[in-house]
């Protein structure tokens, strides 16, 4: 399991952190984007999104063309999931990240 902090709301991350290296949920300074910000980078298929919320909710629902990246009330993703968190590092898109 790798470490990452849990967007707790639409979080622009620039980065996800290198294999190995730890940080604390605190560590992470992500800027938040208002939802026009978010709208805009939709609409313009500039963005790669991630749902982070649990396996149930994210099959009840979610944005299409989501990532699954299941990581509510946690800091580590299951080892599953490394393809889309390699997929995450290698984009040149800006990575939005919603639990809610």
């Amino acid at each position: 399991m790798r470490t990452h902090a849990v967007a707790a709301a639409l979080v622009l991350l620039t980065a996800i952190p290198a294999a190995g290296r730890r940080q604390s949920a605190d560590a992470i300074d992500a800027p938040r984007v208002s939802m026009q910000e978010f709208t805009k980078l939709l609409a313009s298929k500039n963005v790669v999104v991630v749902d982070t919320r649990n396996p149930d909710e994210y099959n009840a629902g979610h944005m299409a063309g989501a990532l699954f990246l299941p990581l509510e009330g946690r800091l580590t993703w299951p080892d599953e999931y490394e393809t889309v968190v390699k997929q995450l590092i290698a984009t040149k898109k800006p990575v939005v990240t919603y639990c809610a």
